[in-house]
């Protein structure tokens, strides 16, 4: 057969011989979906979505051995078989935890990669905040948080984590991004010869909180600003609600706002 005369073969990212087969099939079924019916163009077209190793079983096919692509597509999914993914079970999710240094971010990202490869409708909503909760340290602010005030959606909980990953984000040692910067500007100080960087008076810690308190010899928001494009840098949010009940003695110079200082 010869292909429409409107037909454009798409450009697909060639089959690599080691993913899911099924994935594939339905990744071809969506990128062939204007043409899908056409059952000799979706056999013709289909060597142009695999690789290397697609093509070579694809070219030990005995000759007129495909009739359609329904066979073609079982003849695939045969070859490639072991490659298919085992369907992960809801049970999965109840065997995440979270490591004891382990950040929120790291294990909310462990654990929406694992629910993400579920099955659709084999977990509901609830299920999945019951088992994200299930995985967090037993003294966490987060799980104490969520047994208090339960999150109802999965909206809900994505808020409350985002929430408490900057809270947590805000209680990283600052001593620790502030030796790496030291050990970056003792670089560029050797290299020039001209004394550069951020020099730290006095470092001290809350008993009460376990907060770390820096005194710097130039004004905070500087130094933000120096360091706004460094890894460990977390852009500090607005402070919310009304703006009346505020402050109004304090500015803050980072965000051009009132009620608390930089």
């Amino acid at each position: 057969m010869k292909p429409p005369k409107k037909f454009t073969p798409p450009k697909f990212t060639p089959y690599d011989g080691k993913s899911d087969p099924l994935t594939h099939i339905s990744y071809y079924w969506q990128m062939m979906s204007l043409w899908n019916r056409n059952e000799a163009l979706m056999c013709k077209v289909f060597p142009s979505s695999l690789g290397e190793s697609g093509l070579r079983w694809f070219d030990h096919l005995p000759a007129e051995s495909i009739y359609n692509w329904k066979q073609l597509s079982e003849e695939f999914l045969a070859r490639f078989v072991s490659n298919t993914k085992i369907p992960i079970k809801p049970d999965t999710l109840f065997g995440l935890q979270k490591e004891q240094e382990e950040t929120l971010r790291n294990y909310a990202r462990r654990y929406w990669k694992e629910y993400n490869d579920l099955e659709e409708n084999v977990c509901n909503e609830q299920m999945a905040v019951m088992s994200f909760k299930h995985g967090l340290r037993p003294k966490s602010n987060l799980r104490q948080s969520l047994t208090k005030r339960p999150a109802t959606a999965l909206k809900d909980l994505h808020a409350r984590i985002e929430q408490y990953a900057c809270l947590e984000d805000d209680q990283i040692p600052i001593e620790v991004a502030l030796a790496e910067q030291s050990n970056r500007g003792n670089k560029r100080r050797a290299d020039r010869g001209k004394p550069r960087g951020i020099t730290v008076n006095e470092v001290g810690k809350s008993k009460s909180h376990e907060a770390v308190v820096i005194v710097f010899k130039e004004p905070i928001y500087l130094i933000m600003e120096k360091i706004k494009r460094e890894p460990f840098f977390t852009c500090p949010p607005k402070m919310l609600g009304d703006p009346a009940w505020r402050n109004q003695k304090l500015r803050c110079i980072y965000h051009q706002d009132r009620g608390h200082m930089t």
